[in-house]
């Protein structure tokens, strides 16, 4: 029995330590006429690889991402917008390219913008006055933030701004 016991223990602990370190979303095999490689995408290592003729450097790249997000309730209405920066460590500016002729478009005299933290409590309610308006970010502690574009209570666009 204590034969079983030591083996098991030692099967387990050996398949821990050469147990696959990270959960790779993709890869495959390069080859060609002078060598052949491995990759994965995904995968947190760094590593560097050289010998009298070749170095590869190894690495990590991590994608930056600036989306809008939210469901399309009002596809008739297109409304072309940009924020930037983003992220952002004060001033952030919307810009609207063709703000008079999609206000004339839509029939409505004002727009705003509502500012909301990660936990989505409404922090600023801010008119949108023409092509380009800048929001203040200083004074936000550093987070994820919501910036809605509203006409007459019906939201037009999300974006998701980063507080540096």
């Amino acid at each position: 029995m204590k034969k079983f016991i030591f083996l098991s223990t030692a099967l387990l602990i050996g398949g821990v330590v050469y147990a696959q370190s990270t959960v790779a979303t993709t890869g495959g095999d390069v080859k060609n006429e002078t060598g052949s490689m491995s990759f994965t995408i995904g995968q947190v290592a760094t590593q560097n690889v050289s010998n009298t003729d070749h170095s590869i450097s190894e690495g990590v790249q991590q994608p930056y991402e600036i989306q809008t997000v939210g469901v399309d309730n009002y596809p008739t209405i297109q409304l072309e917008a940009v924020v930037f920066p983003n992220p952002t460590d004060n001033l952030l500016t919307l810009q609207i390219p063709d703000f008079e002729s999609f206000m004339q478009t839509l029939n409505v005299s004002s727009l705003q913008a509502k500012i909301f933290d990660g936990n989505g409590k409404l922090l600023e309610t801010l008119p949108v006055t023409g092509n380009s308006t800048q929001f203040h970010f200083g004074t936000y502690a550093k987070g994820t933030y919501m910036l809605l574009v509203f006409a007459q209570d019906k939201t037009l666009k999300t974006f998701k701004v980063v507080k540096q």
